[in-house]
């Protein structure tokens, strides 16, 4: 042994006063360990057991002597074939640290010699050396008997190490459910969830407690409620959101019909306008009345609720038909009771995302309908949901004013001399002296610019046309239709409306090339060129014609015919042959419409009728 072995001996041969010293620091400094269960580094070892200064942790606890545990340490540090340094004992150091000792006895005993050994080599003095990676194949080693023992004894105070920290564990247990009591006791709710996600979050998150499952059983029971807070792109109408639009219908007597299928908001929208329009708006609802979607019982106490809000004298001006409204019976109805009281008539079907989602209708309709009948409801409700036309419809007041200024227009006509020159247009007989126009054509209902024929969706590009966005923007909509003209042919009286851009985009881009089998080149015209208000027709004559005799007027304007002209009141009245009068307005007139859509009962078919002069009808 040489000199730095024999230094190592002789510094742990000590007194047995200073033995007696060390091995109560060492006790110490365990007891310490184990109340602060602090984890340090790993001290030196040999792979086989741990030494501190020179001698075993366990003999020392075990009051084993001096020379055993020095023959114990010579023997290993030979065996390893290297001397070794003792790690000298400092307050504070790694070595004096009892659960460093235990971890490494049981991570690093069945480690190679080699390996092992080049670690304490490398390993400064008084400094933890770092645990070694463990083998893939570890080394079985032969270790004395007295190594044996001192495993043995390390194990058991590994155990109760591993004691100590069960028992700390369930303590602080114990100490968390003693604060989940007192959060309960003083109400804190927030303190118990907090201390419920530390102690009890796998459970938590396996199986619900049962107040919840209770919850869930009482959610699939309870019926269905209606969707109470659609989006807000569910109320995007222009009855809602634009200012002519809301300021003309609080002055003008609307009827507006609300049509869907169950669920799919019709009573949230009813709500929203009765909100908009305060104590102006009267909201009627079916549910009120026990009607029940695609029956016929009911109704008639509903209807009688309908008339009555129509016609009292303190009536509101906007008055709301809740209800499915699915079929063109009951469409044509609703729209014939807002004829008879001059009231606009609007229909409106809500815009929320599942208005068609019939598997959602289930859930959200509070009728507690099937799947299977909203599918048969739907149905119906698509193929109904295209009207017989789409047009500006004149508020009532206005079309009394036009219909008085196109009286007093036939009036003027009736008495002018170059009118009385060409009577025979209108009367058949050269002879004839005079005619009486307000006679000669009957009225033709409520009076419209039409934008598009749909006939139920049976015209062509009716389904194109009505899912047009700028439609469904503008539906329900108000604007000035400027009346720029009025004309008189033998078969119609009408007058021109000039529209504005605004205008044009409802307007079908086809409208005027449609019309070129009854007047060849007017798909040449522009854009707009066919819109009218038909005033009156003679006996026999459809509203249609109307627009086909003001197309033939342009053309001949359009071809450079000056026709004779006379200067009237109201302006300049053009004679164009064939019974064709163009009277071009000197100040347009200004007719408040609301782009809506008419419901009729399906018309009977035309009967013939042998020629013969038409009775005069006043207009």
């Amino acid at each position: 042994m040489d000199t730095e072995q024999s230094g190592e001996v002789v510094e742990v041969s000590a007194s047995p006063q200073q033995e007696s010293e060390i091995q109560n620091e060492v006790m110490s400094k365990m007891e310490s360990a184990d109340e602060t269960e602090t984890p340090v580094a790993p001290v030196t070892t040999n792979g086989d057991d741990e030494h501190v200064n020179g001698r075993s942790e366990v003999e020392v606890e075990n009051g084993v002597g001096k020379e055993e545990a020095e023959k114990v340490e010579d023997n290993a540090k030979m065996e390893d074939g290297v001397p070794q340094e003792d790690p000298k004992e400092e307050p504070g150091s790694a070595v004096s640290d009892k659960e460093k000792i235990v971890a490494d006895v049981g991570d690093d005993r069945n480690q190679p010699e080699q390996e092992e050994t080049q670690v304490k080599a490398e390993a400064p003095v008084n400094e933890a050396i770092p645990e070694p990676a463990i083998s893939p194949e570890p080394v079985e080693t032969q270790p004395p008997k007295e190594e044996e023992k001192v495993i043995e004894n390390v194990e058991v105070q590994k155990e109760k190490v591993e004691a100590e920290e069960k028992k700390g564990e369930a303590e602080t247990k114990k100490e968390e459910d003693k604060m989940a009591e007192v959060a309960m006791a003083a109400g804190d709710k927030e303190a118990k969830e907090e201390v419920k996600e530390k102690s009890d979050t796998v459970e938590a998150e396996v199986a619900p407690t049962a107040a919840a499952a209770a919850a869930v059983e009482e959610e699939k029971v309870k019926e269905p409620e209606e969707d109470p807070t659609p989006a807000a792109g569910s109320l995007a109408f222009a009855i809602l959101e634009q200012d002519k639009t809301k300021n003309a219908f609080t002055t003008a007597r609307t009827l507006v019909v609300l049509r869907g299928l169950p669920g799919s908001g019709k009573s949230f929208l009813a709500r929203a306008i009765a909100e908009a329009y305060k104590d102006q708006c009267s909201i009627i609802c079916a549910d009120d009345h026990n009607v029940k979607p695609g029956s016929a019982d009911g109704y008639k106490a509903f209807d009688d609720a309908i008339v009555a809000k129509s016609s009292g004298e303190t009536s509101p001006v906007l008055i709301v038909v809740d209800d499915t409204n699915h079929t063109h019976d009951r469409l044509a109805h609703l729209r014939g009771i807002a004829k008879q009281h001059r009231l606009v008539a609007v229909f409106l079907e809500p815009l929320t995302e599942w208005r068609r989602d019939t598997a959602q209708l289930t859930k959200k309709t509070k009728r507690g309908i099937e799947q299977a009948k909203l599918e048969a409801m739907k149905k119906l409700h698509v193929e109904m949901s295209i009207p017989l036309y789409f047009g500006w419809l004149l508020f009532y007041t206005v079309q009394d004013q036009v219909r008085e200024t196109a009286t007093k227009f036939l009036k003027t006509l009736e008495v002018l001399e170059s009118f009385k020159k060409h009577i025979s247009d209108f009367s058949g007989k050269e002879e004839a002296k005079e005619v009486d126009l307000e006679q000669y054509f009957k009225a033709k209902g409520t009076l419209h610019c039409t934008t598009k024929f749909t006939d139920y969706g049976k015209a062509e590009g009716a389904k194109e046309y009505t899912d047009k966005q700028v439609v469904q923007d503008l539906y329900g909509s108000v604007s000035d239709l400027s009346l720029s003209a009025l004309f008189i042919t033998p078969r119609t009286v009408g007058a021109r409306v000039s529209l504005s851009e605004d205008q044009l985009q409802l307007w079908p881009a086809d409208a005027e090339k449609e019309a070129e089998s009854e007047v060849p080149g007017a798909g040449a015209l522009p854009l707009g060129s066919r819109a009218h208000v038909t005033l009156g027709c003679a006996d026999g004559v459809q509203p249609v014609q109307t627009g086909f005799d003001l197309l033939q007027i342009i053309m001949l304007q359009k071809d450079g015919q000056q026709g004779e002209q006379v200067d009237i009141d109201p302006g300049t009245l053009t004679y164009y042959g064939e019974g064709r009068w163009y009277l071009a307005l000197k100040e347009p007139i200004s007719a408040t419409a609301c782009f809506s859509s008419i419901y009729k009962p399906p018309a009977p078919g035309l009967v013939k009728k042998e020629k013969k002069k038409p009775k005069c009808t006043i207009l």
